[in-house]
């Protein structure tokens, strides 16, 4: 099986920083995006920590996708992990991929590496170079 594993972090965009203490408002513009890359969602999950921080996970068919907040810093991360079980989710992941890296990161400011699993291919990218 391979699997398509994309990890990622940078400045908060202006909508994360719209979000603030509201990091659940963020769940619906997420999973949004993952069904318009056509990925499926099992569950998701908003959790608020004490000055605004927040971890935000969502369970997908296909494995996972995992944001974390950090306001006081102004940054954010995310962890998104994409299998291919019955057929090749690595466009799905790739479009996805793409399409947090514009709601999630200021423009410019994202680095994302590509993590090898099970064979598949090792490569860094940076956004807005």
């Amino acid at each position: 099986m391979i699997a398509h594993h994309f990890v990622g972090g940078g400045t908060r965009s202006d909508d994360l920083r719209a979000a603030g203490d509201a990091a659940a408002g963020m769940l619906a513009a997420v999973t949004a995006k993952v069904r318009a890359a056509g990925l499926n969602v099992v569950a998701e999950q908003s959790v608020p920590f004490p000055g605004g921080g927040a971890t935000l996970v969502w369970v997908l068919a296909e494995s996972h996708l995992v944001m974390h907040l950090w306001p006081e810093q102004d940054r954010a991360t995310l962890d998104l992990h994409v299998c291919d079980y019955r057929a090749s989710n690595a466009g799905k992941a790739e479009r996805l991929r793409d399409s947090l890296d514009t709601l999630c990161f200021a423009p410019g400011s994202s680095d994302w590496r590509e993590l090898a699993i099970a064979g598949g291919p090792s490569a860094s990218r940076t956004s807005g170079a």
